[in-house]
């Protein structure tokens, strides 16, 4: 017959089990394409044409924001951007993107930016973003950092949203500044055909990632008492031994 202790130990086992397996499904959950002109898994091919930016020089469109709006969208966590772009060849060179919020349609302020990716020929480059995470029926810009690039077209001509998302386009902006960082004055943006795919997912339940978390909690201290119950049998076996 199985004592209290025992059947106690079994069951917490079991919780701590299930909830372990709860946290890998949601480290493992994959976004899903939201926004963009690169089809809905985009795989879609670049267009032909690529538009010169960020020459530094006061006559060239040095900054672009592609703007979206989120809607009613569930699928806020930001994972990746992908943009096709050119930035050297030989070589490459380092680059990010933002995030930026929006004020009278216009860029703002950086909310988010995303790792490093090293931008060589043309190509579609994915940038990473880490505890990113968006509010419904609100407005972004998604705002290349630095450097002199090209941005290829995609297709169809402006993004949409993929997926029956919600997500939507909203407008195009360009600035001739020659500031460092992206800055205006914001003007409409000469095309609307810049090559864009925006990755999301839904924002976990914080009620999922309490009990994910007291699952992996649990199993640690459950390993916890059987190691030590292990080496004090190993003790005990080598001290009769003796």
């Amino acid at each position: 017959m199985n004592s209290p202790r025992s059947l106690l130990v079994r069951s917490v086992g079991t919780i701590a089990a299930l909830a372990l397996i709860l946290f890998s499904s949601l480290a493992a959950q994959a976004g899903t394409i939201v926004f963009g002109n690169l089809g809905t898994t985009g795989t879609t091919p670049l267009g032909s044409t690529t538009t010169d930016l960020g020459g530094g020089s006061a006559v060239d469109v040095n900054w672009l924001a592609q703007g979206f709006n989120t809607g009613t969208s569930s699928l806020l966590s930001l994972n990746t951007i992908t943009l096709g772009l050119f930035g050297q060849d030989p070589g490459t060179k380092p680059l990010t993107i933002s995030i930026f919020s929006s004020s009278g349609g216009l860029p703002d302020a950086a909310l988010f930016t995303s790792a490093t990716t090293s931008v060589g020929n043309t190509d579609k480059y994915t940038f990473t973003f880490a505890a990113a995470t968006l509010q419904p029926s609100t407005e972004y810009f998604v705002v290349p950092n630095g450097g002199s690039w090209y941005w290829n077209t995609g297709s169809p001509a402006a993004p949409i949203g993929q997926n029956a998302s919600g997500y939507s386009y909203t407008t195009t902006k360009e600035s001739y500044s020659t500031s460092p960082t992206p800055a205006g004055a914001w003007e409409p943006g000469s095309s609307t055909r810049y090559s864009i795919s925006v990755e999301a997912q839904a924002v976990p339940e914080p009620s999922t990632l309490v009990l994910a978390g007291v699952g992996l909690t649990t199993a640690v201290m459950i390993g916890g008492v059987r190691r030590r119950k292990q080496a004090s049998r190993s003790a005990g076996g080598t001290a009769n031994g003796a």
